[in-house]
C-alpha cells in the first residue's frame, strides 16, 4: 500500500496531487500511516516533519519552498524549515519538484526531481474570442494575468508597479482568499475560483506576469503554461526552472508535467523502492 500523508488534502476543493494520486493509484490510501508495514510506502509531506512510522519506507515530499523564501526574503521560517530538514534526514527517499531545490537537501542523500503534475485536460488552450465575450473583455484588449496572495514572495507590489508603468494593459487578478482581495482597478478580480474558471480566465489573457521573488515556478504558473499562455518576466528568466519556448504547453509535456506522464514517472519511481 501507499499511504498518503498530506498537510492539506485539498484546501479549496480543487483536484490536487493528493486527490489525483488516490484516484489513479488504486493501492493508495489516506488511512492512518501508522498502519503501514515494512512492505508499504508513505508519501510524507515535508512540512509535517518525519513520519512517526519507523517501519515503512518513506518518501519526503519537499515541495514547500521555505529555504528559498529565506534566501529571497531574508526572513526566517524556522519551524517549517526545521520540519523539512528533519523529514529529509529521516526518510528513505527525498523528492523535490524543481532542480533548484536539490542542493538544499543533497547532504542527506540522493534527491530526486519528480513532477507534481498539471491536469492538461482542464488547463488547455480554449477559444479566446468567445471567452472574452463571456467575461466582458474586448477582442483588442491587451490583457495580463496574475494569481496569488499578498505574501511578499508572490510579488503583488511588483505587479502593481508594472501595471502603473503599463496603463494600457487590462488585468485579470485571482486571489486565494477574500481577506486579501484587492482590485485596484483590474478588469476582472475574482477569489477562490474553480479550476475550470481559472483555466478559462487564463485563456482570456495574452500573457501572465512572473512577479514572484522565488526561482521555482508556482503551480499556477505551470497551469498557465499548460493553457499555452506565455510568461512575461520581471527578472532574468535564466534563474527559473526553465525558459519556456514559443509554445509553453509543449514544454509541459516535454518535461513530464502532464498527468499522464507524471503517473508513469511516479509509478516507475515507487516500483523501484
Amino acid at each position: 500500500m501507499i499511504y498518503l500523508a498530506p498537510e492539506v488534502k485539498s484546501g479549496l476543493g480543487e483536484d490536487t496531487f493528493w486527490t489525483w494520486f488516490e484516484r489513479e493509484f488504486p493501492d493508495s490510501t489516506f488511512d492512518d500511516p501508522m498502519r503501514a508495514t515494512v512492505d508499504d510506502i508513505i508519501l510524507q509531506y515535508g512540512t509535517l516533519g518525519p513520519s512517526k512510522n519507523k517501519v515503512a519506507k518513506t518518501v519526503a515530499l519537499l515541495w514547500e519552498l521555505y529555504p528559498e523564501m529565506e534566501r529571497a526574503l531574508g526572513e526566517k521560517y524556522q519551524r517549517q524549515t526545521d520540519n523539512l530538514i528533519s523529514s529529509a534526514n529521516a526518510c528513505t527517499r527525498r523528492v523535490v519538484a524543481s532542480h533548484i531545490m536539490v542542493p538544499d537537501y543533497a547532504k542527506f542523500g540522493q534527491v530526486d526531481v519528480l513532477p507534481i503534475g498539471v491536469d492538461t485536460d482542464v488547463f488547455r488552450p480554449m477559444n479566446k474570442a468567445q471567452l472574452r465575450v463571456n467575461y466582458g473583455l474586448n477582442s483588442d484588449d491587451r490583457v495580463g494575468f496574475w494569481c496569488g496572495t499578498k505574501h511578499p514572495m508572490k510579488g503583488f507590489d511588483r505587479l502593481k508597479r508594472y501595471a502603473h508603468l503599463n496603463p494600457s494593459i487590462k488585468w485579470i487578478i485571482i486571489w486565494k482568499s477574500p481577506e486579501e482581495s484587492e482590485s485596484w482597478g483590474a478588469a476582472i478580480t475574482k477569489t477562490r475560483v474553480s479550476q475550470r474558471v481559472l483555466a478559462e480566465l487564463m485563456n482570456c489573457a495574452d500573457f501572465f506576469l512572473v512577479s514572484g521573488l522565488l526561482r521555482p515556478y508556482f503551480m499556477w504558473e505551470w497551469e498557465a503554461m499548460a493553457c499555452n499562455l506565455s510568461p512575461r518576466f520581471l527578472d532574468d528568466p535564466r534563474v527559473k526552472d526553465f525558459m519556456p519556448g514559443d509554445h509553453p504547453r509543449i514544454d509541459i509535456f516535454d518535461r513530464g508535467w502532464d498527468r499522464r506522464n507524471a503517473k508513469k514517472i511516479w509509478a516507475d519511481y515507487l516500483k523501484g523502492m
